[in-house]
């Protein structure tokens, strides 16, 4: 096996360990650095140090298996199930970033495009006529915008946004609280079949995982950590998706709200969300005017970020020419008497710069900071 595989098989038994609590996994990783380094180190030493139990010892003792992981992950391929620890290049960034990540998802479908900009859409499983047709209405029209559309394959306001989404091409995800081989509920098994094809279905439980009411509430943390925002079209005062909403807030997320009628119970949740700052939703302007704006100031950080390592890690000789040029058009003539480098040395220091993405060349041989 080479080094990146035995990497990765590493990381799947240290994310995959049944019997040990999540927060001592992250203790070890936070202190071991590597799964790899927390495989080679003495079980006693282990059990002293961090305080664990003697069935949790025995655990580990015995998850300690390459052979039965390199089975484990060919089930997973016969399945057509992918799976990614955190570490994985496959794993979201952006879900890296909440409180309490997963150390792994399971994934069925394609894999999730990470330049894609995701919402939320969440509501009650009792849906109104008002409340399918407003779900409907604003997956729709976000997913013809190149917005995936998020949710978590629930009767009602979940199922009209994922079918609506696919009825225009859209993407959609499909976050669920059980196993991704597993269809909750029963009467979505055709629709989870066309996420599956057109979309991606996710979930950190393993295969085989039934349902239980305690899972959803992991489950809303990763719809609301995938998005940018979450939008919430009928709630009732107890509702699940008040808790997806919650979530959202303590991520930092923006919090979306269709107002309703004030004589269904079914919209007491999403008014009172109104009423304590939630953004009003009646077109998709009123959501766009608040995700476009903070899409594109994340995006423009991380285009400076990128730029200043590049410029960091350049060559003297390139520093030299690259502060010769501003965001004002200078020719090379000027350039070549600022640095005193030969012609043909500026050229070839020039095109290293622009391939870089630093500046650009404009007509007249002026050069411009990009």
């Amino acid at each position: 096996m080479n080094n990146d595989r035995d990497g990765y098989l590493y990381w799947i038994w240290i994310t995959t360990i049944k019997g040990i609590r999540k927060n001592i996994i992250k203790k070890l990783l936070n202190y071991f650095k590597t799964p790899e380094n927390i495989w080679e180190q003495n079980l006693e030493e282990l059990k002293f140090r961090f305080k664990l139990s003697d069935k949790e010892i025995s655990i580990f003792e015995k998850s300690k298996d390459l052979t039965l992981i390199e089975k484990w992950i060919k089930k997973l391929e016969q399945k057509n199930i992918s799976y990614y620890p955190i570490n994985h290049p496959n794993y979201p960034d952006i879900l890296k970033n909440i409180p309490n990540p997963p150390l792994g998802i399971y994934v069925k479908g394609n894999t999730i495009p990470f330049k894609k900009r995701y919402l939320g859409i969440v509501g009650t499983r009792n849906c109104s006529e008002y409340g399918r047709r407003v779900a409907s209405k604003l997956s729709k029209e976000l997913s013809s915008k190149g917005i995936g559309i998020i949710s978590g394959l629930a009767k009602g306001i979940d199922t009209v946004a994922h079918k609506s989404t696919l009825e225009v091409d859209g993407f959609t995800i499909a976050v669920l609280a059980n196993g991704v081989d597993i269809c909750y509920p029963k009467c979505n098994m055709e629709l989870m079949k066309k996420i599956e094809e057109k979309g991606t279905i996710i979930s950190e439980f393993p295969p085989g995982t039934r349902p239980i009411p305690g899972f959803f509430p992991l489950r809303n943390r990763i719809i609301s950590g995938l998005s940018q925002g979450v939008i919430v079209i009928e709630a009732g005062e107890k509702s699940g998706a008040l808790i997806t909403a919650d979530l959202a807030l303590e991520q930092g997320k923006e919090v979306f709200a269709v107002p309703g009628n004030i004589f269904n119970k079914s919209s007491i949740g999403t008014n009172k969300l109104i009423q304590q700052g939630a953004k009003l939703v009646m077109n998709i302007d009123d959501i766009l005017s608040e995700i476009m704006d903070n899409f594109y100031i994340n995006q423009y950080n991380k285009e400076l970020q990128y730029k200043e390592k590049i410029i960091n890690r350049l060559a003297k000789e390139e520093n030299m020419v690259y502060d010769c040029i501003s965001f004002e058009p200078s020719h090379i003539d000027i350039l070549s008497s600022k640095t005193q480098y030969p012609m043909n040395k500026l050229q070839s220091i020039l095109t290293l710069l622009e391939l870089k993405g630093l500046i650009k060349q404009l007509p007249g041989k002026r050069f411009i900071r990009s």
